[in-house]
Formats: C-alpha cells, structure tokens, sequence
C-alpha cells in the first residue's frame, strides 16, 4: 500500500495507521502528503483513485484517507470518502487566496479559515456565485478571527446571505465584550431549521443577557429580511451552557417581545431607540 502511494505523481510522503479490529475489519486511517502547488489534475487523479485502490490492498472498506497538499500559503486536504470530491476540490482550489490560511474539504463541507483580522472585510460573506457554495450537497464555512472575536458563516440550502450585516453586528458588540465574543450565521441551523444568527458574550452566565450589550446587535440587523431568527446569548460556563434570549424574524421585523419575553422585551426596545446602533 505505502509503495503504491508513494509512486503516484506528486506524493511526496505517505503515513499510514492500522487499528486492528477484534470483530469487524481493520481501519485504516491514510494520509498522502503531496508537494506544493500541485496541478488540479494531478490533485484529482489521486482523490478519483487512491482510495479505492488502498480499500483493494487493505481488503477493508474501513478506509479514511487524507490527501493534504500547500497552494500558495493555503493548507489544503481532502478528507475521502466523501460525495462530490471531484466538483469540490476544483471548486475550493479556484478561491483560494492569501487572506485563506487553511481550506479543508470533508464528507459534508468545504470549510475555509481566514488570516484574523482587526476589522471584518465588507465583502467576507461569499455570495451564491461564488465556485465554492453550493457544490452538490456540501456546506460552505467560513471561519475568522475578528480582533478578539470569532466570526462562523455557513452556507447552505441555496440562501443568499450577502444581505446579513454580520460586519455591523461585530461592530456592535460593546467594547467589554468583545474578548471571546462569538458571532455565528448560519443559512439553515440544523435545530431551528431556520436562517440563524447566534451571538455569544453578551453577560455573564448565571446573571442573563445584559440589556445594553444586547440591543445595539439586536438593532444592527433590524431590517434585514434575511434573517428568520436572532439569538443573544451570554458567555458560555465551564459545561458550555448558555442563557440565550432569541427573537423570531419576519421581514426584518421582530416577531412578538422575543423569548422569554420577560427578557427580550427590554431588549427589543431599546434595540428600537433612534440611536440604539449608533
């Protein structure tokens, strides 16, 4: 097996680890190192091929093999099997750039991670046209480091989600709460099956959402018809738990006084205040 994946064009080392099974076959977990900057179609070659012949030689269908390889600055790998390997690697490797520090293609999505930055690029939402979402059934995410925020996007289900002020919400978030603060939008959250917006760190767990760190990001999205939910959450505790007050969405407009409305009704009108995003 080593043999045969260290003579294909391109691999430049091969790491292979058995884990012998007692009842079921042996698993087989393969990485194939290829060299920097490697054509796409010698990248494709590999991933159409490598693993079903490795399946042959370890007569095992337990078989999980990553192809890893650099375009540019960019660490990229290929986690097989996984459907749509053939339209997602060319995809992933068109979008590449130097603000990409990593991008990782797996069973269920193309997940891209950015340099961090002090201020969220206008433009960091991929749209639709976008070679990267949309590929098949895959997911698309995005993740970066804001400061000291952290900013997740995932694209699916064909939602358009440019229109999100995800830069206003992150601009938002009071100065005090911005250390660990999370925002993350999701096209079709897999609880709620809604388009989502969650933000973490807006009050200490035990002590509820705080009014005054809540409303200003609960006032950047007023508007936007996008979005269908908006929880505000507090800091996770130690068992990563935390108080979320949320608000249904429709047409920009909140729906109700939020839930708990005991919570989310001072929260929305100060969210409605004039100045509440300035």
């Amino acid at each position: 097996m080593r043999k045969y994946l260290s003579g294909l064009d391109g691999v430049t080392s091969v790491e292979v680890d058995v884990d012998p099974g007692l009842v079921t076959d042996d698993r087989w977990d393969v990485i194939v190192n290829l060299k920097g900057d490697p054509g796409q179609d010698s990248v494709l070659a590999i991933i159409r091929n490598a693993r079903n012949e490795v399946v042959n030689l370890a007569d095992s269908d337990k078989v999980e093999l990553d192809v890893t390889w650099t375009q540019g600055a960019t660490s990229m790998s290929c986690h097989l099997p996984m459907d749509d390997s053939e339209r997602a690697v060319p995809a992933a490797m068109k979008v590449v750039s130097s603000e990409v520090e990593s991008v990782e293609i797996s069973w269920n999505e193309i997940r891209l991670r950015y340099q961090g930055v002090k201020t969220l690029p206008d433009n960091f939402i991929l749209p639709l046209t976008s070679p990267v979402v949309g590929v098949g059934s895959l997911k698309t995410e995005q993740s970066i480091h804001v400061g000291s925020s952290y900013c997740h996007v995932t694209h699916s289900k064909g939602v358009d989600l440019t229109s999100v002020p995800i830069k206003s919400v992150l601009d938002a978030i009071p100065a005090d709460k911005r250390v660990d603060a999370t925002v993350d939008l999701d096209a079709h959250d897999d609880i709620n099956q809604v388009t989502q917006l969650r933000v973490w760190g807006l009050g200490e767990y035990g002590k509820g959402v705080e009014v005054d760190a809540a409303a200003p990001v609960l006032a950047a999205v007023l508007g936007n018809r996008t979005l269908q939910r908006v929880e505000l959450a507090t800091a996770p505790n130690d068992d990563y738990d935390s108080e979320v007050v949320a608000f249904d969405m429709n047409g920009g407009a909140v729906a109700g006084q939020g839930d708990p409305p005991e919570k989310g009704a001072p929260i929305l009108a100060a969210a409605q205040q004039p100045d509440a995003s300035s």
